[in-house]
């Protein structure tokens, strides 16, 4: 893979209708071309942290891919605290998945350098708006979390 960083915007969504929550990516390469990931899953422990669960599920798909795909960073861009907060210690993975998603975070950021960066969501910024349509996306469309890969095989996205 050419290029040495990845940028991602990571979103997560969740439906009492569908019962099922659901995350969406951007990633955007150094030559500028941008793919999506969309996923998905319905876990009964994992409803119960609603839209957090997707949000996780996302920055986690990201940091996999990026890792798949040889980068050695990734700046993740995110409008819930909790996706850098429980990786950082800023706050206390108080349950089992937050625990189990700080963990999996911490350890692979042994391999891949991990960069976080907060943005206010649903304020226009464009690509965290994508990823918020992606992760909408993933309630109607998804079929559980697809597996990691190369990002250049994903759905490119055109402007």
């Amino acid at each position: 893979m050419a290029g040495n960083k990845v940028v991602a915007y990571v979103d997560g969504s969740y439906s009492d209708a569908a019962r099922k929550y659901a995350f969406g990516c951007v990633f955007i390469l150094e030559d500028n071309r941008i793919f999506t990931a969309f996923g998905n899953g319905d876990n009964p422990e994992s409803l119960k942290q609603r839209n957090v669960t997707g949000e996780m599920l996302g920055a986690m798909y990201a940091v996999q891919c990026a890792r798949a795909s040889g980068f050695s960073a990734i700046d993740i861009y995110y409008d819930y605290s909790g996706i850098e907060m429980w990786v950082t210690g800023g706050w206390k993975a108080k349950n089992d998945l937050t625990q189990k998603y700080s963990q999996a975070m911490r350890s692979w950021g042994s391999t891949i350098d991990i960069r976080f960066h907060k943005v206010e969501g649903h304020t226009g910024v464009k690509y965290n708006e994508l990823a918020d349509k992606m992760a909408k996306r993933g309630i109607e469309e998804g079929a559980g979390v697809p597996a990691f890969g190369n990002i250049e095989l994903l759905e490119q996205y055109f402007e």
